[in-house]
C-alpha cells in the first residue's frame, strides 16, 4: 500500500494543505509547533475512520476551532496486486447476495422491510487497486458524523461506504424490530391459549416474557410447580404442557439467524476497508510499554497506537513462522546487530504465554519494557519498519530519546529499508539528522501550517538568481548601446556643422546662433562641438 498524494482541510493547525508526488521516504521537517505532527495525525485519523463509526472530536481538532466547516482529508492510494483478492471478494459477495434473496423469499418477516437499496449498494461495490479515499468529519458535541467514500481514478465509479454502513445499520434494526414483534405476537398467542385452558397467565408476566423459556430452571418451575397446578382437568393440563413444549421449541430456533446473510454481505465490504485501515501505523513520540497507548482526551477515544496488536504480530511471527516470516526476523536481527550491536544484543522470543523482546547489555538481560526510552523507541521503529512488511509506517519525532549518532544511524537504516522499494514511511522531525534535500519544509504562516518543498525552494532560488543575472546583463548592454548611440549621434552633428562651415564664404564668420537656426540643433550643443573642433586644432 502506498500514498501517492493527500489533501487536508480544517484539521488542527492546517487550514488547507496539499502534498503530491510522495516518495518511499517522506520527511516533514521544521521547527517546533508548526504542525509537522498534525500531518501524520491527520493521515492516521483518515485511516482510523475506516473501521470506526463513532469518534469524539473536540472543537480543538478543527482549524481555529471553526466547527462549522468539516474536516476533509483526501488520500490517493495504490494497493499492491496481492494486497486484496478482488476476484475472491467479488465472487463471495455474489454468493452472499444470493443467500439474502433466498432467505427473503422464504421468510414472511421481510414483507415490509425495504432491502432493495442495500442489495443494490452491495452489488455495486468493487475493491479498487488505485483509489481516492475521501473522509469528512462534521463536529458534534457527542460523536462526530463520519462520511467515507472511495473513487476510481480510471472511471466515474464511486462507492459511498458511509452511506452503505448507515443502510446496513437501519436494516439490522428493522430486522431485529420485526423479530421482536413476531416473538411478542407468539407470546401473546401463547398466553391467550393458556388462559383458555384455565391458567392464570399473570404469573408469566413480565419476568417470563423477558426470559422466554431460555432459562431452563425457570421453565421447569413454571411447568411443574404452581402455575400448572391451577389446571384441574388432566386433558387441559396435557394440552398446556404441549403448548409449553411447542413454544419452547419455537424459541430454540434463533430468529437472529435471519440477519446473518446481511451481516456476512456487509462484512465482505467492511473487511476491505478495515484491511486498508490496519496497514497505516502511526508511532507517536510517547512512552508505550509502561503506560500503554496514547489517546486523545474525552468522549469516544481515538486510539493512536495499539500495543496489543504489536504483540500479536510478534507472536504470529514466532509461533508459526513461514519462510517469509523467518526471513523478516533474520533481517531484523541482522540490521540491529550491524547498527546497534554495541548497545547490546536484542532477541525476540516467547516466554510462557507472552512474547518478549529481551535486551542483553552484557551486564543484565531484561525485557524491553524495562529498558530506557531510547532502546524502546529503536525497537519499536525497527520492528515496525521490518516486521510489518506491507504497512505504511509514520513516526512522530523519532529523535526524542535518541543520541545524535543513533539518530543518524536510524535515518541511514530508513534509507536502506525504504529507498527504491514499494514500502513507504513518513517522518516528522526537527532534528538536522533527518533533514535532506528532499524533505518537506513545514512552516506556520498566516493561513496555518504550510509546506515548502525543498526542491521547489532551491529551484525558486536558482530562478531568482538567473533573473537577477539576466537583468544585470541587459542593463549593461543597454548602457553600452546608449553610449554608442550618443557617440554616433555626436559624430553626425559634427559632420553637419563642418559641412555647413565649409560652405561659408571667406568673408563670412562662424555664427553659432545662425548654425543652430539653420541646422536645428540646440545652441549649446553647437557651441560644445565647435569647442571640441577648435581644441583638436
Amino acid at each position: 500500500m502506498k500514498i501517492e498524494a493527500f489533501t487536508m482541510k480544517n484539521y488542527r493547525s492546517i487550514k488547507e494543505l496539499k502534498i503530491e508526488n510522495l516518495n518511499p521516504v517522506n520527511v516533514f521537517f521544521g521547527k517546533n509547533n508548526v504542525g509537522k505532527s498534525n500531518i501524520l495525525r491527520g493521515l492516521h485519523l483518515a485511516f482510523f475512520c475506516l473501521k470506526n463509526d463513532e469518534i469524539f472530536l473536540p472543537d480543538t481538532m478543527f482549524y481555529n476551532r471553526n466547527i462549522y466547516k468539516p474536516i476533509e482529508i483526501t488520500i490517493d492510494l495504490t494497493l499492491e496486486e496481492d494486497f486484496y483478492d478482488a476476484d475472491e471478494a467479488t465472487n463471495l459477495l455474489r454468493e452472499r447476495i444470493e443467500d439474502i434473496s433466498s432467505v427473503v423469499t422464504e421468510e414472511e418477516i421481510f414483507r415490509d422491510i425495504k432491502i432493495e437499496e442495500f442489495i443494490r449498494q452491495s452489488k455495486s461495490f468493487k475493491p479498487l487497486k488505485k483509489l481516492r479515499l475521501n473522509v469528512y468529519l462534521n463536529y458534534n458535541e457527542e460523536t462526530s458524523d463520519i462520511r467515507v467514500s472511495i473513487k476510481d481514478f480510471d472511471s466515474d465509479y464511486e462507492f459511498d461506504y458511509g452511506k452503505y454502513k448507515i443502510l446496513y445499520k437501519r436494516l439490522e434494526r428493522s430486522i431485529k424490530e420485526k423479530i421482536r414483534e413476531e416473538e411478542e405476537r407468539a407470546f401473546e398467542s401463547f398466553l391467550s391459549q393458556l388462559s383458555l385452558l384455565g391458567l392464570d397467565t399473570k404469573i408469566l408476566s413480565p419476568t417470563f416474557f423477558r426470559r422466554r423459556f431460555r432459562d431452563t430452571e425457570y421453565y421447569d418451575f413454571l411447568r411443574y410447580s404452581t402455575g400448572l397446578k391451577e389446571i384441574k382437568d388432566p386433558n387441559k393440563r396435557r394440552e398446556a404442557l404441549s403448548l409449553f413444549e411447542r413454544y419452547k421449541e419455537m424459541l430454540r430456533e434463533p430468529r437472529d439467524r435471519l440477519i446473518e446473510p446481511f451481516s456476512k454481505t456487509f462484512s465482505i465490504v467492511k473487511d476491505y476497508f478495515e484491511k486498508i485501515s490496519e496497514n497505516f501505523i502511526l508511532i507517536p513520540n510517547k512512552e508505550y510499554f509502561s503506560k500503554g497507548p496514547f489517546v486523545e482526551k474525552g468522549g469516544e477515544q481515538i486510539e493512536i497506537f495499539d500495543i496489543n496488536r504489536f504483540y500479536d504480530r510478534l507472536a504470529s511471527l514466532i509461533e508459526s513462522p513461514g519462510k517469509k516470516e523467518r526471513e523478516l526476523i533474520q533481517k531484523f536481527n541482522s540490521i540491529w546487530s550491524r547498527s546497534y550491536g554495541d548497545l547490546g544484543e536484542l532477541e525476540i522470543r516467547k516466554f510462557r504465554e507472552e512474547v518478549f523482546a529481551i535486551f542483553d547489555t552484557g551486564f543484565n538481560a531484561l525485557p524491553i519494557e524495562n529498558q530506557g526510552l531510547g532502546i524502546q523507541d529503536l525497537f519499536l521503529y525497527l520492528a515496525h519498519m521490518i516486521l510489518f512488511d506491507s504497512a505504511i509506517i509514520a513516526i512522530e519525532e523519532p529523535e526524542g530519546g535518541l543520541s545524535t549518532e543513533n539518530q543518524r544511524i536510524l535515518y541511514n537504516i530508513i534509507e536502506d529499508v525504504y529507498s527504491g522499494s514499494d514500502k513507504q514511511i513518513f517522518v516528522s522531525s526537527h532534528s538536522k539528522e533527518f533533514e535532506t534535500p528532499n524533505s518537506y519544509v513545514i512552516e506556520m504562516g498566516k493561513e496555518g501550517t504550510e509546506e515548502i518543498s525543498r526542491m521547489e525552494e532551491e529551484k525558486e532560488y536558482e530562478e531568482k538568481i538567473d533573473e537577477i543575472l539576466i537583468n544585470r546583463r541587459l542593463e549593461k548592454e543597454r548602457e553600452e548601446y546608449e553610449a554608442l548611440l550618443r557617440e554616433v549621434t555626436e559624430r553626425e552633428i559634427t559632420l553637419d556643422i563642418l559641412g555647413y562651415i565649409r560652405k561659408l564664404g571667406e568673408e563670412e564668420r562662424v555664427d553659432v546662433q545662425k548654425i543652430s537656426d539653420e541646422l536645428g540643433y540646440k545652441k549649446e550643443k553647437v557651441e560644445e562641438i565647435l569647442n571640441k573642433i577648435l581644441t583638436k586644432r
